[in-house]
């Protein structure tokens, strides 16, 4: 009976399952909606129902069954506590995994691009999360619970504090800011508007990547305040990767020769061109870790690292420089 790795990379948006055969021939993928149980009213019901609903499109035209599944890596959004990992991991099991591994989404992303399976991904997109895994396997999680883990980062914090820095100005003795103007013409509004413009969730998260856009540009020519925001972001995330650094034992990684792996995921970190989030960012991590570190974009679909991480879960060892590019190019 012909055997498989699944990958699946369940973010808060949508979902992609990427199927490969043992030996590393690419079989198929669905990128589908969210199976995040933080986007359901039934939350973890909706979830395993709608998981099983897009496991069965993608498996059935296939001719696969889950029982054909060798290994899987699933990425979560969501995954962030205790009690929330163990949740999910019951709905996979009820589904009929039994030989996977089920973290965060952001572990996809060392998967995919660390050659050692170990490293550290920084996730800094529509929110922010990093997470790490060591050479023994052990992961840690820092943030993604909100404020009170210092999730002062992403794209719904960015918006937050552009129009918090525009109220500044008008209302609190503030620090002007080229990128006012423009955001107030944006919302088409004057600033006896902004309150009933704060209340308005629904027309913020319209305009939140052209709110975005424009304090980038903003940075970018230069202006103080702007450049602030990203730069305060970029330490915020590095303090966050600082920590979960030292927080693992990285021995023997993180030297000149040997530098650490920081895979950064997230459309913030790759359509944003201001280089100041980037430099506040390493120079924060390295400062305080004391390591040396090399920082990757994630160049391919995030659930390829589920499929790497299925395999070295199937043979207890980190998949072949050989394997990891058959499947790497295999998914593109």
């Amino acid at each position: 009976m012909k055997k498989y790795f699944l990958g699946v990379d369940g973010g808060n948006t949508k979902t992609d399952y990427v199927l490969f055969t043992i030996d590393g021939k690419y079989v198929d993928m669905l990128h589908t909606s969210t199976c995040s149980h933080e986007q359901f009213e039934n939350g973890f019901d909706g979830m395993e129902s709608t998981m099983r609903d897009q496991l069965d499109e993608i498996l059935s035209r296939n001719d696969i069954k889950v029982k054909d599944i060798a290994a899987a890596g699933f990425g979560l959004a969501g995954a962030d506590l205790p009690w929330q990992v163990k949740e999910l991991k019951k709905r996979v099991e009820k589904i009929g995994f039994t030989k996977y591994g089920l973290a965060n989404d952001g572990i996809l992303g060392i998967k995919a691009e660390s050659e050692s399976g170990a490293g550290i991904c920084a996730v800094n997109g529509t929110g922010t999360v990093v997470i790490g895994i060591n050479g023994r396997g052990d992961i840690l999680q820092i943030g993604g619970v909100g404020p009170l883990s210092g999730d002062t980062a992403g794209g719904s914090y960015i918006r937050d504090r552009i129009i918090a820095t525009l109220y500044d100005f008008h209302y609190r003795c503030g620090e002007d800011s080229s990128m006012f103007n423009d955001v107030l013409e944006l919302l088409h509004a004057e600033p006896h508007d902004l309150l009933s413009v704060m209340g308005d969730y629904d027309m913020l998260t319209m305009y939140m990547r052209d709110i975005i856009k424009l304090g980038a540009k903003a940075a970018m020519e230069g202006d103080k305040t702007a450049k602030k925001i990203f730069d305060d972001i970029g330490i915020s995330i590095g303090k966050s990767a600082a920590g979960c650094i030292n927080r693992l034992d990285f021995t023997g990684q993180g030297t000149a020769d040997s530098p650490l792996t920081i895979v950064q995921v997230g459309s913030i970190w790759h359509k944003i061109p201001y280089e100041g989030m980037n430099a506040s960012f390493l120079k924060t991590v390295q400062d305080l870790s004391g390591k040396q570190c090399r920082i990757l974009p994630l160049e391919t679909t995030a659930a390829v690292g589920g499929v790497l991480w299925a395999k070295e879960i199937a043979d207890k060892e980190i998949p072949s420089a050989t394997f990891r590019s058959r499947v790497v190019q295999g998914a593109k």
